[in-house]
């Protein structure tokens, strides 16, 4: 089949290119945890930080639009590195199968 390796290629580009944007966003989610030791200690209701963010026993507040921001990073990153994983898995098997391992 003519069509086979070329779609070989394309899963093989495809896992790299997504399991990167998947790993760039787990970085951007990583540096936005760091960011979170400057806010307050405790709740300001003027400001909006009435939400807790527990770090390993160092208790801040946050925002609601904070908190949503760090859960969807934390979220899609994940989910596109996920994805990239299972689509370069789902290339090793079948170049795999086409050799005969």
């Amino acid at each position: 089949m003519a069509w086979r390796p070329k779609l070989e290629r394309i899963l093989w580009y495809a896992a790299v290119v997504i399991s990167s944007a998947g790993m760039l966003g787990w970085l951007r989610a990583t540096e936005l945890w760091y960011q979170y030791w400057s806010l307050p200690h405790s709740p300001n209701p003027a400001t909006g930080n009435i939400y807790p963010l527990n770090i390993h026993g160092y208790v801040v507040y946050q925002t609601l639009k904070e908190q949503l921001r760090r859960e969807r990073w934390d979220f899609w990153s994940l989910e596109v590195l996920g994805l990239g994983i299972a689509l370069g898995t789902f290339h090793k098997w079948l170049t795999g199968r086409r050799q005969g391992k």
